[in-house]
């Protein structure tokens, strides 16, 4: 599962989240179409929301110009944990062997710009627990931090 569709999936897409996706390439041009359709259907309607979903046409730059006339106070990073509980949950749930899943998470862990509460999921951190078992600590803080149960819903 894409780290896009683990978000859609929990809940936890927005208009924030999709333009920092799309500005870091971690989200397709289509997915914020299909967003913009669905926001349509729900009765949420604007000329930009309007024009989003039908922006095959528009250039990135555009696209993103359009996004940004849809934030309302955007926290980015609130908008990064989102994301990188996205990817940390895709790891977790991946049927890769221990090593795959290990690299994985140096990658993340560094393309997240090394954040602290990540600092044990490092190869080179001097904990005694093993770097998976601290992505699943992680994983659990940013769950709480969202209010998803555990069934990956979010709580009403």
């Amino acid at each position: 599962m894409s780290p896009f569709n683990m978000l859609s999936k929990l809940g936890l897409v927005c208009w924030p989240t999709l333009h920092l996706g799309l500005k870091k390439g971690w989200v397709k041009r289509n997915d914020v179409f299909k967003y913009a359709i669905d926001k349509l259907e729900d009765g949420k309607d604007s000329q930009g929301v309007v024009l989003i979903a039908g922006g095959d046409y528009l250039s990135d730059e555009e696209l993103l110009s359009l996004i940004e006339g849809q934030l309302q106070g955007e926290d980015v990073a609130f908008d990064i944990d989102k994301w990188r509980l996205a990817f940390l949950l895709c790891i977790e749930e991946s049927t890769e062997s221990d090593e795959s899943k290990l690299r994985r998470l140096q990658e993340i862990y560094a393309d997240f710009d090394y954040p602290e509460d990540m600092s044990l999921c490092s190869i080179y951190s001097s904990g005694d627990t093993p770097p998976l078992v601290e992505m699943g600590k992680v994983v659990q803080k940013l769950k709480g931090r969202f209010l998803l149960s555990e069934d990956g819903g979010v709580f009403n």
